[in-house]
């Protein structure tokens, strides 16, 4: 069998339920303002060899003492005493791709089939009188969904910037208080590339941190939406946004914890997955209950948030992407990928 070249950043079986019979897709390309319609899903939301790293050529350049602090990170994600068990692992440098992932996807499928079956296509009695999903099943989405904001190529940019921006900081304060001191802006630091894909790699073997932010979205009181419009719901190559609800000056409340927080999911084109904050939403909703949409500017509103999240692409299985297209030249910003860092 050939070596894996498009490796998906979001998973084939879950573009799937935004595509048509013949898993076809459209796509809207933010960046150039573009539609392309009737695409492969094989053929998007990848890049070739994304996941691909040969992490012990990568370790060997490493200082002595990141190294083996590396190696005991490592043994200890694998769980395992011995490094050779762990150097049979990662020598392979498709591991992530073919036997990371690969071991997930088809429960994940699954999963996905089996609560969009749940919906009944939005049956009114099924809206009323059903949950959209059992306690076990929300278990498994929030680990799944987890994997999914951890994945991705937005997700590995931001990382970048994040080494890029403290490197820069760190630079500028050493010299701030000098006469002849610089302003930040003239220390200009970019990340390696293969350590930022090397910290990224590290990040999705770990599973202390997938598990955290599972145990975080399992908190959260779930509503799913039932679109009974005919717009259908967008996803993008990004697809798990957060909407912070709480506003303050001086503190964030855009993290997955935050009070007053809502982070959604698209599930297919026509349900929609909302996680809220349950100590300021629990009063309100009902864990794991429906909730019909009905109104066009409802369905608007999630999908422009699809937009303005993505990295470069929006996918539907409608190629109608006009208040796309609008949105992104009132905010020309969003044409070109926006750092989500700032560190001071």
């Amino acid at each position: 069998m050939a070596d894996t070249k498009k490796e998906h950043y979001v998973p084939r079986c879950y573009l799937e339920n935004f595509a048509t019979a013949g898993k076809r897709i459209d796509v809207f390309d933010k960046w150039k303002l573009m539609v392309r319609t009737n695409q492969d899903i094989l053929n998007v939301a990848m890049e070739n060899g994304f996941y691909d790293l040969d992490l012990l050529r990568l370790m060997k350049g490493l200082k002595t003492d990141v190294y083996e602090q590396m190696k005991v990170d490592l043994m200890k994600i694998v769980g395992t005493d011995c490094w050779n068990d762990v150097e049979a692992i990662i020598g392979n440098s498709k591991y992530i791709e073919k036997k990371h992932f690969a071991g997930f996807e088809g429960v994940y499928s699954q999963l996905l089939k089996s609560i969009i079956g749940k919906s009944y296509n939005g049956n009114k009695w099924v809206i009323k009188n059903c949950l959209a999903m059992s306690e076990h099943e929300k278990e498994m989405l929030s680990f799944f969904i987890s994997i999914q904001v951890i994945r991705t190529k937005k997700f590995r940019e931001t990382l970048g910037d994040m080494v890029a921006g403290t490197a820069q900081t760190l630079a500028y304060k050493t010299q701030m208080n000098n006469i002849d001191a610089q302003p930040k802006e003239a220390f200009e630091v970019k990340a390696n590339p293969d350590f930022i894909k090397l910290q990224h790699s590290m990040m999705i073997l770990d599973p202390a941190i997938t598990v955290r932010l599972t145990e975080i979205l399992v908190d959260h009181v779930w509503v799913m939406c039932v679109n009974k419009t005919d717009i259908p719901f967008y996803t993008s190559d990004d697809p798990v946004v957060k909407i912070p609800h709480k506003k303050d000056k001086f503190i964030n409340y855009g993290g997955f914890a935050s009070p007053g927080i809502e982070i959604v999911f698209p599930v297919s084109s026509s349900l929609l997955l909302c996680m809220f904050d349950s100590k300021t939403y629990g009063p309100i909703f009902k864990d794991r209950q429906f909730y019909v949409m009905s109104d066009v500017e409802e369905v608007t509103y999630y999908n422009l948030h699809q937009v303005a999240h993505s990295y470069r692409c929006v996918f539907s299985n409608g190629d109608d992407f006009k208040v796309a297209k609008k949105y992104c030249k009132k905010y020309p910003e969003l044409q070109e990928y926006q750092s989500e860092i700032e560190v001071l």
